[in-house]
């Protein structure tokens, strides 16, 4: 009894000295590689030259075994450029402190689960702030400062977010309903979910990664989903949507300049105005998708591999 005591504390020890020796800090290695911070509970995982990296899905990890040698090198680079400061558990009570204060500083914190519905967080620092599942209904964020805040599984319905500055925030299934982003900044954000109808009107989200990333999504393949959403005006210059579905969407005036919409669900999408130079429209779908006055038609990607009908379009 004694020998089965003492083997089950070594291999006890073991899973513990495994959990705690990932690189990264558990982030997945084929993500990093792809220039994106996507943390990890390092339940997939593999011993590479004896060290242990972690891997946001099977697909990613097999990915990486393709060749382990470059992907570390790009992981790495990124990695030391990129790693996030550690985040501060902050408790329920010391985050309503903050908020109620005139000098509200919840950067670096780990806000996750807490709930903040119906709060008025305009003058709050979060840069760096986790809100992983956290409760943020009818929040009042306008004009704040999330730059790099990670809003994984929050729950943002009727949150007002416009103007707010969301630089290199990761956005993974928050649950959104008649969301405000209404002239945030989405630069380089990476953002995944339903949306619905979503305003993201007058937003900048240039090169941002609204795109299908197939084997870096931590819950498996999603897309970013926006039925009627609004995105007139908004900014999308060298922006990622590849195989999205904004149909019925609004994007009057909008910059789509050098955009992957590849396979992107346009139809009924009103484009009026908008301006796609260089974007990438190969086997997008555009059945029934307003195209009055759009420019740059004739210097679009794959556009002759575009399907449906639009309207008012020129040779197509």
């Amino acid at each position: 009894m004694k020998s089965f005591q003492v083997l089950i504390a070594a291999v006890f020890m073991m899973v513990v000295q495994f959990s705690y020796a990932a690189e990264f800090g558990d982030h997945c290695v084929t993500g990093l590689a792809s220039d994106m911070m996507i943390p990890t509970k390092c339940e997939v995982s593999t011993m590479y030259e004896g060290k242990t990296y972690c891997f946001a899905s099977q697909m990613s990890k097999d990915k990486f075994l393709e060749n382990p040698d470059a992907s570390l090198k790009k992981a790495t680079e990124f990695y030391a450029k990129n790693a996030e400061p550690e985040r501060e558990k902050i408790s329920q009570a010391d985050a309503v402190a903050q908020i109620k204060s005139k000098t509200c500083d919840l950067s670096n914190k780990d806000a996750g689960y807490l709930e903040l519905d119906g709060m008025d967080l305009r003058h709050c620092n979060m840069v760096n702030t986790s809100f992983f599942g956290a409760y943020l209904r009818g929040a009042n964020l306008s004009g704040a400062n999330m730059e790099r805040a990670y809003l994984n599984l929050a729950r943002l319905e009727n949150a007002n977010l416009s103007y707010a500055n969301l630089k290199d925030a990761i956005i993974f299934q928050a649950i959104f309903d008649k969301t405000n982003f209404k002239g945030a900044n989405l630069s380089n954000a990476r953002v995944i979910g339903t949306l619905g109808n979503v305003d993201m009107s007058e937003a900048n989200i240039s090169k941002g990664r609204f795109g299908l990333d197939i084997g870096n999504q931590p819950m498996g393949a999603m897309r970013f989903d926006a039925i009627g959403g609004n995105f007139s005006g908004s900014n999308f210059e060298g922006a990622d949507i590849n195989r999205n579905n904004v149909r019925f969407g609004n994007f009057r005036n909008a910059n789509l300049r050098n955009t992957n919409l590849f396979r992107a669900d346009f139809s009924k999408a009103d484009l009026t105005g908008a301006d796609i130079t260089g974007a990438d429209l190969k086997e997008a779908v555009l059945d029934g998708t307003i195209m009055t006055g759009v420019k740059g038609i004739e210097a679009i990607k794959g556009y002759d591999r575009s399907k449906g009908e639009c309207v008012d379009c020129s040779g197509h």
